[in-house]
């Protein structure tokens, strides 16, 4: 795959009612998407209720993972089964979802490499309760200090979980 050219991945449409195509990504668990420049969201992941692993790398153009507007009548509540979220190289990235999600299963968050517009990850105190130990890594100092918590609560409870680590780039 060049460097220029990306993936050539600008958008997956997904027709029907939500019946049918909530079954469309079913047995997707993993899911790597590297150097698709042009690709603004992921909303096509609410149809994979299986997804534990998603990374996100180097993909200059992505804005939003599950885009609010596009999933606006979708009534489907995504990652139930998401362990692993890694974000790296996303300089548009603002939203991984416009509210709290439960996350029963997520162990880890890690944001690094130019996610500097990433500012509120979509968690509040009742997210992970059933899961291991969320830990959040970063890679840039600033970023912690700019994020946004829901609340109170939901900075006293994941800011501790919070650990700069530092990848050769």
């Amino acid at each position: 795959m060049s460097s220029k050219g990306g993936c050539g991945i600008r958008d997956i449409i997904i027709e029907g009612n939500t019946s049918v195509t909530s079954t469309c990504f079913r047995n997707l668990s993993k899911v790597l998407i590297a150097g698709c420049n042009g690709l603004k969201d992921l909303t096509w992941l609410l149809f994979a209720p299986n997804l534990t692993h998603l990374n996100v790398w180097n993909s200059s153009e992505v804005e939003e993972i599950i885009s609010q507007e596009k999933a606006s009548r979708a009534d489907i509540v995504p990652f139930r089964k998401l362990e692993y979220l890694h974000l790296w190289d996303l300089p548009e990235l603002k939203s991984i979802y416009w509210g709290p999600l439960p996350f029963p299963c997520l162990n880890q968050i890690n944001v690094q490499n130019n996610c500097q517009k990433l500012r509120k990850l979509p968690l509040d105190s009742q997210s992970c309760i059933a899961g291991e130990e969320l830990v959040i890594q970063y890679g840039d100092e600033e970023w912690k200090e700019k994020v946004e918590w829901e609340d109170k609560a939901t900075r006293l409870r994941f800011l501790p979980s919070c650990k700069l680590v530092l990848y050769n780039q």
